[in-house]
């Protein structure tokens, strides 16, 4: 990832504010005035990460190089505190100059890779002999941890196609990550994302672990995101919103919005918490 500056590092950490990437912190169409907002947004949490003693965490499906790529398209300045890359598998701390050190007390806590996959393979094979057909999400690539798919409904009973893969992972001990696909993002129109990931890894996971290393009680954390894969990180926050242009799946499930899209819709709930 490309050398930037890191937000101010006031030491402590008094408050935690996690950002989903696409759609939510980087807005894809990286209009004028999107990016106007965001490269203002930017310049607002870090004076906040200074006077309010607060750190920044990108939790997001993106893996390292994809969000290095989007970081050039948008011209951002600044690296968050904390990125949580690929949908919470791989946790990373940066540097004052912007680059990345892996959290090995996270690390730690994976499996054995060899054995993971395995155990994905598995499932797939059982899911495809059972009728469910999955395909492998090649454009987004495979990260060592987690394993992302595409279900394109085809007359099926998505109830019960949802209800049998949470049923199937459950029983072969894998994380399961399922959502509607936003077309905002890239994905498929009408094609649902299913991410296999290690037990105990996650959004959530890796928010809760960040809480607990920064030493910040839920009421602190503030959480932003847009879509399906994003409730359980924003349940899981004291203060966490869905900006003004996330899905409809989402908005059916959580309740508490952002006023505007994006950048402009978070900059102006967070100065609510920090004038």
């Amino acid at each position: 990832m490309s050398a930037k500056r890191c937000f101010a590092n006031s030491g402590s950490t008094k408050s935690l504010i996690c950002f989903d990437f696409d759609e939510t912190y980087f807005p894809h169409a990286c209009g004028d005035r999107q990016l106007e907002d965001l490269h203002g947004m930017e310049l607002y949490l870090d004076r906040i990460a200074r006077q309010y003693h607060v750190k920044i965490a990108w939790v997001t499906g993106s893996d390292c190089t994809a969000l290095a790529d989007k970081m050039e398209r948008a011209h951002l300045t600044y690296m968050p505190h904390y990125i949580a890359a690929n949908l919470g598998t791989e946790l990373y701390q940066t540097t004052a100059d912007g680059e990345l050190m892996e959290i090995h007390d996270w690390r730690r806590l994976l499996p054995v890779q060899e054995e993971f996959n395995q155990l994905v393979d598995r499932l797939i094979q059982k899911l495809s002999l059972d009728g469910t057909a999955l395909q492998p999400q090649t454009s987004h690539g495979q990260s060592a941890y987690k394993k992302n798919f595409y279900y394109f409904p085809d007359g099926d009973d998505v109830t019960d196609v949802m209800h049998r893969l949470r049923k199937e992972a459950a029983a072969a001990k894998i994380g399961l990550n399922v959502n509607a696909c936003n077309p905002q993002a890239g994905d498929p129109d009408g094609a649902y994302d299913v991410d296999f990931i290690p037990l105990k890894t996650g959004k959530r996971a890796a928010v809760q672990f960040l809480a607990n290393h920064c030493k910040v009680e839920p009421a602190q954390i503030y959480a932003f995101g847009d879509s399906g894969n994003d409730l359980e990180m924003l349940q899981y926050a004291g203060n966490g919103f869905l900006v003004a242009n996330a899905t409809v799946e989402a908005k059916q499930k959580h309740s508490q919005m952002c006023e505007a899209p994006y950048a402009a819709g978070i900059q102006s709930t967070l100065q609510h918490f920090f004038s």
